[in-house]
């Protein structure tokens, strides 16, 4: 009797695990889904061009978050499958500007775990204005690689998903803390665990029965790549906070990165590396990009400064060059795409044109060359990675007419608006999404002779403050964001023709306040009144 209990226990287990596996997609783990920005989910087991008949609202979840001057709810990061003391988890983690984060479980919309970053800088924190709302303004991350995902067998998937490791312990190594963290959990009220690191055994301790042996010591070199498997946050306290995933516990002690009330963008853990980039000079902070070497114990953190430019975004290169783009003004960095050395922050390249940046570059490779591609109000600038404007540093690859301009016959005043996304059809064809008089246009990149040229071949219906185009598995999204008098909408679009496939309708009731993430058979949206909305298609959950 004892051994059929046994065996029913294995294969329940065998076939949860399974499951769990079978229904994985890449996770996206940073603003633009990869440390190029792409916004390309190269594959996804439920949602495709023949499954879109499917697609629907599924959940939304309204959180405690208080909106600041705009500043709302980041665009979620994923966590497929999680070992968690509750199970197998898929887990969606957003922030909030009340310098909250919030852990979802997204198969169910219901919230896991919240936590509150205490403001712990020595400066006053700020009450926030406009043009610096405070709180916590950066997105959050997860360790990206520098190499996007590429596209394995398995099932007819996207990979073999390689389940993350909570605090339970590895597979088939028991579950050392798994009392401990159901204690953490009632005792908090699943709350989060506030700013105290979780607690590590004492020292001589003896450690528990099935307790995994300590990793050996890593060197800072050799732990660069894969990253640890934390949630990575910075409040208006400027501090970087590593979360373990399945708790919202601290993994370690808070770090300082960035300038106590800075305004900042494009957080991400790459290689070894934090990064992100200030504007406005909220809280005093110079505009800059600003680099913290995570992997030495003392975590220095280096910058390059604009000298006042206003940085809009920046993307990594697959051999850890960051591209920042920046705005106008008297700096000789103004309107610019920069290379900066990813380690020391020191120049590499530039560009110099003559308008402002307004996008966040984003970067890919193309018939054996690495380009990077920014917008400048509705022109479209495509780049040689290896060298950005050439020997005078003014001369882009490629620019596409200005749209604005010749529909209106004035001269542009650029602004910030959403970032290009791009990705590659079945057939090969590189495309180009980018922002055009409040459409999403798409482009499709020829390269003759090392010489690419981008031709517009579609363009979306006029949408409401677009925020940054998505593609899943070939299905283009597109949200209009929504102003005053128009609330948020989700469209699916025809990659090919721009038809419209789907919209959600009146299914969203406020404004976006960022743009859109996605993760196996679903696409997240994040508004202005704290809600989180998911889409997708249906999924029995067992």
């Amino acid at each position: 009797m004892k051994k059929g209990f046994a065996l029913v226990v294995i294969l329940a287990s065998a076939t949860g695990l399974i499951y769990a596996q079978a229904r994985s997609a890449p996770d996206w783990t940073t603003q633009g889904f990869d440390a190029q920005r792409t916004s390309w989910m190269r594959v996804d087991p439920y949602i495709s061009l023949d499954t879109l008949s499917k697609f629907q609202f599924l959940w939304k979840l309204k959180v405690d978050n208080e909106s600041r001057y705009g500043n709302a709810l980041t665009a979620p990061v994923v966590l497929g499958n999680l070992m968690t003391f509750r199970g197998f988890k898929s887990l969606i983690f957003v922030g909030g500007s009340s310098n909250n984060v919030y852990g979802i479980d997204y198969d169910f919309g219901t919230l896991f775990w919240r936590t509150h970053h205490n403001y712990a800088a020595g400066a006053r924190e700020y009450s926030g204005s406009p043009t610096c709302p405070g709180g916590m303004t950066l997105p959050l991350t997860r360790a990206t690689s520098l190499t996007p995902p590429a596209q394995l067998a398995f099932f007819g998937f996207a990979r073999p998903p390689r389940p993350a490791k909570g605090d339970v312990g590895a597979p088939g190594r028991g579950a050392p803390q798994l009392a401990e963290i159901a204690e953490r959990i009632a005792a908090r009220g699943n709350r989060g665990g506030g700013d105290t690191p979780a607690a590590a055994p004492a020292r001589g301790a003896a450690p528990a029965r099935g307790t995994p042996p300590p990793p050996p010591p890593v060197s800072p070199q050799e732990g660069r790549g894969r990253g640890p498997n934390f949630v990575f946050s910075v409040a208006s306290d400027g501090l970087l906070r590593g979360i373990i995933p399945d708790t919202g516990d601290l993994a370690l002690a808070p770090a300082r990165f960035l300038p106590a009330n800075a305004t900042a963008t494009g957080l991400i853990w790459a290689n070894g590396f934090v990064y992100a980039a200030t504007s406005n000079t909220c809280g005093g902070a110079p505009t800059a990009v600003y680099a913290m070497d995570f992997m030495a114990e003392t975590k220095p953190v280096t910058t390059w400064e604009s000298d006042g430019a206003p940085i809009a975004g920046l993307a990594l290169g697959t051999d850890g060059t960051v591209f920042a783009s920046t705005g106008s003004g008297s700096s000789q960095y103004a309107n610019s795409v920069v290379a900066l050395d990813g380690a020391t922050m020191k120049l590499k390249d530039w560009v110099r044109h003559d308008s402002a940046f307004t996008s966040t570059p984003i970067v890919f490779d193309e018939g054996g060359k690495t380009y990077v591609a920014a917008a400048s109000g509705s022109r479209l600038y495509v780049l040689d990675a290896a060298s950005l404007g050439g020997a005078n540093h003014g001369t882009p690859l490629f620019v596409t007419p200005d749209a604005t301009a010749a529909e209106r016959g004035l001269t542009p005043v650029p602004v910030r608006g959403s970032d290009p996304a791009t990705w590659r059809d079945p057939a090969g064809t590189r495309w180009i999404l980018a922002e055009v008089s409040s459409a999403i246009a798409a482009f499709k990149v020829v390269v003759n002779g090392g010489a690419p040229v981008a031709e517009r071949v579609w363009s979306s219906q006029k949408l409401a403050s677009p925020r940054t185009p998505i593609v899943v598995n070939g299905v283009v999204f597109a949200l209009a964001g929504g102003n005053a008098g128009a609330n948020a909408v989700l469209y699916a679009l025809d990659p090919a023709t721009g038809k419209e496939l789907w919209n959600s309708g009146t299914t969203i009731t406020s404004t976006a306040s960022a743009g859109m993430s996605a993760g196996t058979g679903q696409v997240h949206v994040v508004t202005s009144d704290n809600t989180v909305y998911a889409f997708g298609i249906p999924l029995a959950i067992n």
